[in-house]
């Protein structure tokens, strides 16, 4: 009988118990068991790491009946330990004083649980040492401490009206965890394993919390979280046949699309891809491609950071920089592309003379993240419909419905949002808006003589679009050919169309179209 998915539940005594299916991955909780005490782990949301805190809670609570035929049932003891464990899924982050009262609360239950009293009026920081010591003292056993999405008291309040709180939440955290490096507390420690989205500087939340081994880019632990394509064929092969089976295609041609849809993440100089578990697991129960991981807008924080910067989006698809740029940062310096990595925006596509590639991971993320700029840009679901017109008339090489929807698009956005509008912006909209659709579309692509604006790729044909702002279409069409921005696709068994569009920035539309074969 084939098993359940378990979609719905992060608990995996919930999991094994109820004979869902579960992907091993003891495999690395026990290279991580064996080879260190501390551990911090960044990876985007829906991404598994409350199922792995839940698993380590089990494993150090002795219940080595859940783990019969994995990997680590007969390569650990299951010594009961005291675990205490932290989700702030389920604190209060939403200003300081709901943090505090929240976490003492939690400090409180657990002290509960273990028939332990503590004096709720101390000061949280003297309630979480008084809480340790009792526990070492009850059970004469090393303490576990497993702390999920730490960072999220931080990360819901990034947006510039919230920057406070985010600031005045971090000392919060600085304070609590800072315990555990305490004189009286370090030496009682069996083993530590925190979570979340973001690497927020060792000089502040961690300046006393040094002793974490940050596994977030080793290659060691590149495939612990998320799927390989042999583990999606060595587990999911039931739903992989019934999935392919009803689409009526190959077991490979099914794959392909999974891996276009949902694979993709890389998180360290080694090449190996992992796909998002949500997303497949979403996918192959109801036998549909679709967005799963992006239940949610994107982050308020993350769109003003864009447009602060005036980042000129269609970058994001081709940037390159030294890995050391991507390490831990701070409340008040945020640099977009580090947030949009660990926030699952961004992946590493290649590694290359010290430098990595980052991109998209795949086209859910890219096509639901340009859907929400989209709808920053134009308050409404109008600009959106006729941005799938205009992927429609381009399939259909209808010319006229092409310069009807671009200026349809432009009409729907604000006029606030215009201001200082140049090709970049009108190259920015058009981009988003094709590429939100799920259209195969690059943009800035560079060859020795330039860079080409955009490319339209369908499975007969490409376009080839260069943009100019209050110029002439010709001018655009006259690049292309210079900087010989089409070879590219010769030789490819596939036609070529080159476009130029040409905008006024006054009348806010495009004034000039041209295409030619």
């Amino acid at each position: 009988m084939k098993k359940k998915l378990g979609l719905g539940t992060s608990s995996f005594k919930v999991i094994i118990e109820e004979k869902n299916l579960y992907v091993d991955k003891t495999k690395w909780i026990h290279k991580l068991l064996t080879t260190g005490r501390a551990y911090f782990l960044s990876r985007p949301r829906r991404f598994g790491k409350s199922l792995t805190v839940s698993t380590l809670y089990e494993l150090f609570s002795g219940n080595k009946e859940l783990f019969k035929s994995l990997y680590i049932e007969d390569k650990w003891e299951f010594d009961s330990y005291p675990v205490l464990t932290f989700d702030f899924n389920e604190i209060d982050t939403s200003n300081p004083e709901n943090l505090t009262e929240s976490l003492k609360e939690n400090l409180l239950n657990i002290g509960k649980t273990h028939n332990i009293h503590l004096d709720k009026n101390k000061l949280l920081k003297n309630l979480f040492l008084n809480l340790l010591t009792a526990l070492y003292e009850k059970y004469n056993e090393n303490l576990v401490i497993l702390v999920d999405e730490y960072d999220k008291p931080i990360i819901d309040h990034l947006a510039k009206d919230e920057i406070k709180i985010a600031i005045q939440n971090r000392e919060i955290l600085e304070s609590f965890f800072g315990t555990l490096k305490g004189a009286n507390v370090v030496d009682k420690l069996e083993f530590i394993f925190v979570t979340g989205v973001s690497r927020f500087s060792k000089v502040s939340i961690f300046s006393k919390w040094n002793n974490l081994t940050d596994i977030t880019m080793s290659g060691e632990y590149s495939d612990f979280l998320g799927y390989s394509e042999d583990e999606i064929k060595e587990y999911f092969d039931e739903y992989l046949y019934e999935f392919c089976e009803e689409m009526g295609i190959s077991i490979e041609e099914c794959l392909d699309k999974l891996k276009y849809y949902y694979n993709g993440y890389r998180f360290s100089k080694k090449d190996i891809k992992v796909f998002n578990p949500i997303s497949l697991m979403n996918c192959l129960q109801n036998k549909e491609f679709a967005n799963y991981w992006f239940s949610t807008a994107t982050p308020k924080f993350l769109v003003e950071l864009i447009k602060e910067n005036n980042y000129f989006i269609p970058d994001i698809e081709n940037v390159k920089l030294r890995p050391s740029l991507l390490e831990t940062f701070d409340i008040e310096r945020l640099p977009i592309v580090p947030m949009l990595f660990q926030t699952g925006y961004l992946t590493i596509k290649d590694y290359y003379r010290e430098r990595l590639h980052l991109s998209y991971p795949n086209q859910e993320v890219k096509k639901s993240f340009t859907e929400n700029l989209m709808l920053d840009m134009s308050n409404n679901f109008k600009a959106i419909n006729f941005a799938d017109e205009l992927g429609i008339a381009f399939m259909d090489e209808d010319f006229d419905e092409v310069k009807f929807n671009i200026n349809a698009i432009f009409n729907e956005i604000p006029y606030p949002h215009f201001k200082n509008a140049d090709e970049n912006y009108f190259h920015t909209i058009i981009y988003l808006s094709l590429s939100l659709i799920g259209y195969n579309t690059l943009s800035e692509l560079l060859n020795s003589r330039g860079r080409l604006d955009l490319a339209l790729i369908f499975p007969d044909k490409v376009y080839v679009i260069e943009f100019k702002c209050n110029s002439s279409a010709d001018a655009a069409i006259n690049q292309i050919k210079e900087k010989g921005y089409a070879k590219k696709w010769e030789n490819k068994n596939i036609r070529t169309i080159l476009c130029g569009i040409s905008f006024d920035s006054e009348k806010r539309e495009v004034n000039d179209i041209l295409f030619e074969e």
